[in-house]
């Protein structure tokens, strides 16, 4: 990337992703080597302290309104800004971090004839159901079974379903026709990606992992033992909890947080010494943080409500459980797991990719709630199992899914096609 300054003899790289704080905490190491390397890098996201951090760190930070998904008239804003910046610094390259800024990005990006374009899709809202209305307590009011409930819903969300999905994946394809790169992190949706031509094959690469563990943070001694009582009296956890569970991540309907609510209260009932650490790291739902904050006051449950990371939050856990829907991001398992704390929870194609069943964590069928609570009791029950499930966890995303290794790969893409765009770009 030596040969050819670019415009101005600088080398501006941009990326655009719907949240600051997400991009610190999983793209701050990769920046800051691309900063030390000698690029100009401009990050455009989502209000929140993140901005601030990225610009102490030398990263060219700026917030637009692509936070909220209901708010129209941000998203169109945001795209005015976008395009406006992209004409301005014209950036050699563009990375496109999620949904929410894939195809606004996409099509400014193209409209400033940017050189290289680069997106990563960490799932697709094309397997999962697009209508979730909840038909539950309308009809037990009325007196209706359950299960004609349940079908109801599920001819709704059919008949929407399908026009949905047609639509979305128009939407897909058309997103990889205007990228250089499409980005996926799971075999699932590399193999979905690639059966229903989403993009060329040679545009597909899949990074397992996501943006990877960073193993300096999610460390344990060399030697000596897992000191997990140390942590929990750091945290200042309830002495009578003899055993915890974890969930880190989105506490919402949509990521689970009722599958939550339930395994806690099952979980009561044979287990009662054990407590539960909660996490909400993104979107956390104010029913549901009601709800929560009812099992913190009787003992049950302690919510962090502003802890986005750190070792002690893992170190302090017997297990993660994962109750999660397909689109919830999946970094909390890999970062447990470097903490030797094994997952236990619903089989996504997130926890797939960094779960190997019954040797770094168990996974059942996805909305088997009872199923998830038996397993989690089976393993809690049985503590030098959990302790070696833990083991293999921490050999595994070692060896697999460090950020060092998902950020030299990505580099490395970065340094392969930006050389065959400006080459391309040399012979017109």
């Amino acid at each position: 990337m030596q040969d050819d300054p670019g415009r101005d003899d600088v080398w501006r790289l941009m990326y655009v992703a719907r949240d600051a704080d997400e991009v610190v905490r999983r793209y701050l190491q990769r920046l800051r080597r691309l900063r030390d390397e000698g690029f100009e890098v401009h990050v455009l996201a989502g209000p929140g302290a993140g901005i601030e951090e990225l610009n102490r760190n030398g990263i060219h930070a700026r917030s637009i309104p692509v936070h909220h998904v209901h708010n129209p008239a941000g998203l169109l804003g945001a795209y005015f800004i976008v395009q406006a910046q992209l004409l301005e610094l014209r950036p050699v390259l563009v990375h496109l971090l999620g949904h929410r800024v894939a195809w606004m990005g996409a099509f400014a990006a193209r409209q400033a004839e940017v050189p290289t374009l680069f997106a990563t899709m960490e799932f697709h809202w094309l397997d999962e159901e697009p209508v979730r209305i909840p038909l539950g307590p309308l009809g037990w009011a009325t007196g209706q079974m359950p299960g004609m409930v349940r079908r109801a819903e599920e001819t709704v969300n059919e008949t929407v379903g399908g026009p949905y999905r047609r639509l979305m994946r128009q939407a897909y394809r058309w997103l990889g026709d205007q990228v250089d790169r499409y980005l996926v992190t799971t075999e699932f949706d590399f193999q979905l990606a690639q059966d229903l031509e989403l993009a060329d094959n040679d545009k597909l690469e899949i990074i397992i992992g996501g943006s990877g563990v960073d193993l300096d943070e999610y460390s344990l001694p060399e030697q000596g033992r897992i000191d997990r009582q140390g942590a929990r009296q750091r945290l200042e956890l309830p002495r009578h909890w003899r055993q915890v569970v974890g969930w880190v991540g989105p506490v919402t309907r949509r990521h689970g947080a009722d599958e939550l609510i339930a395994a806690i209260s099952k979980l009561r009932l044979t287990h009662p010494s054990v407590g539960w650490l909660i996490i909400p790291r993104g979107e956390l739902a104010a029913g549901q943080a009601r709800r929560l904050r009812r099992l913190q006051d009787r003992g049950r449950v302690r919510l962090l409500e502003q802890a986005e990371s750190g070792a002690d939050l893992f170190l302090a856990m017997d297990v993660l459980a994962w109750l999660g829907r397909a689109s919830t991001p999946h970094d909390a398992i890999g970062e447990a797991a470097a903490m030797a704390v094994p997952t236990v929870g619903y089989d996504t194609p997130g926890a797939r990719s960094m779960v190997e069943q019954a040797q770094t964590g168990h996974l059942v069928f996805e909305g088997d709630r009872q199923g998830a609570v038996s397993t989690l009791a089976k393993v809690l029950d049985d503590p030098r199992y959990l302790q070696e499930l833990g083991r293999r966890a921490r050999a595994r995303v070692s060896l697999r899914f460090s950020r060092q290794a998902v950020d030299d790969q990505v580099l490395r893409l970065y340094d392969q096609v930006v050389q065959q765009s400006l080459q391309s770009s040399k012979s017109k």
